[in-house]
């Protein structure tokens, strides 16, 4: 064992200092070509997501359900209703976190500075050469300062912190509930065409369906499912970790941070409002903020 530690230690810091040289260059790469990045990654993650929400819609609405109920029944009515809020919620979220101005820049001029006894409590931004408020960090793509910085979402096409993180945990919640209501109708179909196996390469190595008059039919719905089931999963994952750092008045740019959880409840009204969780039924319930994004309570002063 003793002859390979070295070896390995070896490995260990090439690769760390591969790892460094990677970001560096990423880092070089997005400051010098900002407006570059920004202005090719935005339009085409929106209209990744608006095509993949489009023809979930339509496949799943105009083609799938009427194959599993009565067009004219109450049921395909109610299914039709679940899809038009979900979708409408789901692009009522995104347009609204797009359009959340998140800024330093967007509070009242007299905020935009420590009042007195403040001061230690901010920190300097170099980029931006301006004290900023606590919790408050500069992003490289917005070439600003956020208040309350999480991440910067290309898909969003605006950085997540402090005036837009509701309407972020929105567009998750309505995108894993319109996923996993076409993953739905997408096993049914699945099951009922037999092509959950079909779909599988090994599976149609180890026999012979050269004869059956569905099999493209078969390895598409199979195929469709499969995708489904990772787009179910991808904003699931991402909703239940935002849950978890809001439950602990965390972010994503300082996810071990826990320095300012107040308790559960007051967590989640710092970034829902005041009607919490009943923000998740409408983007356009009105949840007025407790703050204004520069005052924050700290856990030892509770």
């Amino acid at each position: 064992m003793l002859k390979f530690r070295r070896p390995l230690r070896t490995f260990c810091c090439w690769s760390r200092r591969m790892c460094f040289r990677l970001e560096d260059g990423i880092l070089l790469c997005i400051r010098r070509h900002r407006k570059e990045c920004v202005g090719l990654l935005h339009p085409l993650s929106a209209l990744f997501l608006l095509s993949l929400i489009g023809f979930t819609f339509v496949y799943d609405l105009w083609f799938v359900l009427p194959l599993l109920t009565d067009p004219q029944g109450i049921w395909h009515k109610l299914n039709w209703l679940l899809g038009i809020y979900v979708v409408f919620n789901i692009l009522a979220n995104w347009w609204l976190g797009f359009t959340s101005n998140t800024t330093v820049g967007s509070l009242p001029p007299k905020r935009q500075h420590p009042e007195a006894g403040e001061a230690h409590l901010w920190h300097y931004c170099t980029t931006c050469q301006k004290l900023v408020p606590p919790r408050s960090w500069h992003c490289r793509l917005c070439n600003d300062c956020i208040l309350k910085r999480d991440h910067h979402c290309t898909f969003l096409g605006n950085c997540v912190g402090h005036n837009n993180q509701r309407y972020f945990l929105g567009f998750l919640f309505h995108l894993t509930l319109g996923t996993g209501q076409a993953l739905v109708y997408n096993a049914m179909l699945s099951w009922k065409h037999n092509a959950f196996l079909v779909s599988d390469p090994l599976f149609l190595v180890a026999h012979d369906y050269r004869d059956d008059p569905l099999l493209d039919w078969k390895i598409t719905v199979g195929s469709i499912f499969k995708l489904n089931f990772l787009l179910f999963l991808v904003p699931l994952g991402m909703f239940i970790l935002q849950m978890v750092m809001v439950s602990r008045n965390s972010t994503c740019y300082l996810i071990m941070d826990r320095s300012y959880d107040v308790g559960w409840r007051r967590n989640f009204e710092m970034v829902l409002g005041r009607r919490r969780f009943w923000t998740f039924f409408s983007a356009t319930i009105a949840s007025p903020l407790p703050n204004d994004g520069t005052k924050w309570i700290c856990k030892q002063n509770v």
